[in-house]
Parts: structure tokens; C-alpha cells; sequence
């Protein structure tokens, strides 16, 4: 069992159902909701609360779901992390304003009218199921690039702007098509490091930091051994480090408030490690393929040593190996 609840955020600026989102929320087992009429009190609540799931409708009056979503992801608020999950739902959104929402990655569209079976399951899956999220840099860019409004008359700045969110949108859409397409394939190609089913820590924020950095450091290694372009494989060591940062941020945040200092101290143990070993992945020579190959065993071996008892535990009683 986890230790802490989900923390759910609803947003809707009809009342009626800003109260069913909020009703369906709290009956999920581990969820504990909050619930916003518009964007300014969503804001607040982002800001002072930890959120870990938020679901609100795109088109409100005022500040648009769009308008807080992109804060979301450009990290923008104080104690909610940036890669949290992002269900939207509309009666009747332009297709505009749904490819901007694709640009931010959220994790999922909705269409009204919702039934609560269906609210429920979607948010089950959303807080058990990842989505590779960018860097909140990455989504920053974005944000300034669509409020930036066009120079008058300047037509063709515009129009390479338009097709410069095409092409990336055609992108993400292969890219999501490929994942979709080879699925069970493409998980053994990412399964350098693997996060145990039914696994926890105890702390949802934490589980999610460990599977994030599996996930960026068996990229890191993919890229590498598939000899790929050196700026891809570049482009993976800084989101394996960025990753890693952002778990020794989260721990710092969450040790300083939860009592289990037995845990947390074995813990800091492993992470010491981690931090000696990514200062390592930061400087090594990407062209020193026996010195690379020596790291990821070393990592292999940390992650072997992390996702085991006391520090993880197996809910389903198993004890299948974490990496290979």
C-alpha cells in the first residue's frame, strides 16, 4: 500500500459537473480530490498543493485548460511536478486547440458526456501508466512560441510557424504510432533497467521518479549500442541526467516531511551512489565504447541493488529481476 494518497485536481467551470469530476475522483481508491470552478483557483491549488493527476475541461471561461496545461508542463508551479498526468475533456473543442494539447503531451482526451465507470478506469490507468514527458524547458519554448503574437503583416514568419507545429505534430504522431505499432517489441528494446510490476516504495512521487529514470537511462543505452548519431545519443544522456536530478530534488523535498528515517537513510546510501555515477555519465567520452559499456554495468548492477528489499517492495509477493 502506498503511504500517501493520490492527489487529484478537477477542473470545471459548470458546477454540476465540476461536483461529479470531484464526486468520481474521491471514490478511487488512494485519491484524494480537489476541485476548481476556473484557471486562477486551479492555479492556486497547483501551486501550493502536490498534485499528481489533473483533469479539466479545455474550453472555460477565462483562462483556457490550454492556458493551464502549458503551465503545467513548462513547470511553472511550485509543488506540482511537470510530467504529472493531463486528462483533458470537451463537449466540443476546435481541432486547433486540440493539436496545441497534443504539443504538450497531455496523456488523455475525454469527450462529454462522461459516465463515472469511465472516469474512474481512466484515472486508474493514468496514475499506474507513464508517458514520456519531455523536459519542462522543452514545453517553456513551446508556450512562448504559440503567446508570441505574429508581427503585423509579416505573413510569411507566420506561415513558417504554422508549419513548423505541423511537421512537429506530424512527428509526435509517428512517433506515437510506432509505439503502438510494436509495442511488446519496443518494451525489450527499453528494458535495460525494469521497474518490477507491483512494485512501490511506499511513495507514488518516488516510484515515479525510479521508473523515469529507468526509462531515460535504457534510452541512453539504446541509442548507444544501436550506434546511433552522436547527437542522439547526447540528447539521451542529458534527459538521463535531467532525470536523475529531479529524483535527488524530490527526495530532498519529501525527506524533510515523511517519517520513515530508517528508510530514507538507506536510501540516501543508494542515491550517493547514483550521484557519483551519473557525474560519471555527464563527462565520459560517448566515443569510449568500452568506458561506456563498463558505466552501464555499473548501472545495472546500482539498479539491482536499489529494486530489492527493504528499500522496494513487491506487492504481488514475486521476485522477478530488475534488470538484465
Amino acid at each position: 500500500m502506498l503511504l500517501k494518497n493520490f492527489n487529484v485536481l478537477v477542473l470545471d467551470d459548470v458546477i454540476l459537473m465540476c461536483d461529479f469530476l470531484y464526486g468520481v475522483a474521491n471514490k478511487v481508491a488512494g485519491c484524494k480530490a480537489f476541485k476548481a470552478l476556473d484557471a486562477k483557483t486551479a492555479s492556486e491549488v497547483l501551486e501550493h498543493e502536490n498534485i499528481d493527476l489533473l483533469i479539466t475541461d479545455i474550453e472555460l471561461k477565462g483562462p483556457s485548460g490550454l492556458e493551464l496545461l502549458s503551465k503545467v508542463r513548462s513547470g511553472l508551479f511550485a509543488n506540482t511536478a511537470h510530467d504529472i498526468p493531463i486528462i483533458i475533456f470537451s463537449g466540443n473543442a476546435y481541432r486547433e486547440l486540440i493539436q496545441q494539447c497534443i504539443l504538450f503531451d497531455v496523456n488523455d482526451f475525454l469527450a462529454k458526456p462522461l459516465t463515472a465507470d469511465q472516469l474512474s478506469k481512466k484515472i486508474q490507468h493514468h496514475l499506474r501508466h507513464e508517458k514520456l514527458i519531455q523536459p519542462a524547458a522543452h514545453y517553456l519554448e513551446m508556450k512562448q512560441r504559440i503567446e508570441t503574437p505574429a508581427v503585423q503583416g509579416d505573413e510569411e514568419e507566420e506561415r513558417r510557424f504554422r508549419v513548423a507545429i505541423v511537421r512537429e505534430l506530424a512527428q509526435k504522431a509517428e512517433q506515437e504510432e510506432a509505439e503502438l505499432d510494436e509495442n511488446g517489441q519496443q518494451l525489450e528494446k527499453r528494458d535495460f533497467l525494469y521497474w518490477p510490476e507491483d512494485a512501490t516504495t511506499g511513495y507514488y512521487q518516488l516510484d515515479r521518479r525510479l521508473r523515469n529514470l529507468a526509462y531515460n537511462l535504457s534510452c541512453f543505452h539504446n541509442v548507444f549500442i544501436n550506434n546511433c548519431k552522436p547527437v542522439a545519443i547526447e540528447a539521451e544522456r542529458k534527459r538521463a541526467c535531467a532525470a536523475a536530478d529531479y529524483l535527488l530534488h524530490i527526495v530532498k523535498s519529501m525527506r524533510q516531511r515523511e517519517q520513515r528515517p530508517e528508510f530514507w537513510s538507506m536510501l540516501q546510501i543508494r542515491l550517493d551512489k547514483l550521484s557519483a555515477l551519473m557525474a560519471e555519465l555527464a563527462v565520459i567520452n560517448v566515443k569510449h565504447h568500452n568506458n561506456i559499456l563498463a558505466l552501464l554495468k555499473k548501472f545495472a548492477y546500482w539498479w539491482m541493488q536499489t529494486c530489492n528489499k527493504p528499500l522496494i517492495q513487491r506487492t504481488d509477493g514475486s521476485d522477478d529481476k530488475s534488470s538484465r
